[in-house]
């Protein structure tokens, strides 16, 4: 099991270009919020609710802290996501949840920006994480939870050999909701 750092760049390549996945940083406040803000309608019916207040300097701040501390306590491992050679960010795939022992497991997270959608970059997004934790940190097993109505996710987990486990009943509250979920899971030996 190969090292991992805050400063792990992770490469991939999608129908629409290059992608680069990198931990977020400073220097990335104005795009990312400016990204969140533009397409909170676009993401409102997949994740929790959030509040323009999240969109701080102060909150970005504490939020690059924290992802400091897991990336080096080994876990999270947060990754924005850049396209082509502008390095334009247009979303993120984060490993987080991260347990060792006999469990060697991990939940997987992800969202592209509405303009990017349709190119290929969720599906290079999640191969690229995927690999990265199975290869690089050891897990054996990655999950992830999808709303049964967000079809294009599931689409994208099905593409990476993600299969179907169950529903998780009022798993997450979105919207206000507490909503169920479908449990899709990769093994190391998939």
């Amino acid at each position: 099991m190969a090292n991992a750092t805050i400063h792990t760049v992770l490469k991939a390549h999608a129908a629409g270009g290059p992608l680069t996945l990198r931990h977020p940083r400073w220097a990335d406040f104005e795009t990312w919020s400016i990204l969140r803000k533009d397409n909170k309608e676009w993401l409102s019916p997949w994740e929790p609710g959030w509040s323009d207040s999240v969109l701080s300097r102060v909150t970005y701040r504490t939020q690059l802290s924290k992802y400091k501390k897991l990336v080096q306590n080994g876990q999270a491992y947060p990754f924005h996501l850049y396209y082509g050679a502008q390095e334009t960010l247009i979303g993120a795939c984060n490993l987080t949840h991260i347990e060792r022992g006999s469990s060697q497991s991990a939940r997987l997270g992800y969202w592209v920006a509405e303009r990017f959608t349709k190119q290929g970059f969720a599906r290079a997004a999640v191969s690229a994480v995927t690999q990265f934790g199975f290869e690089t940190l050891g897990l054996h097993r990655i999950e992830a939870a999808v709303q049964p109505e967000n079809a294009a996710s599931i689409t994208v987990l099905e593409s990476q050999n993600f299969e179907r486990e169950g529903t998780a009943r009022g798993y997450l509250k979105i919207d206000k909701t507490w909503r169920d979920h479908i449990i899709f899971a990769k093994l190391s030996s998939d």
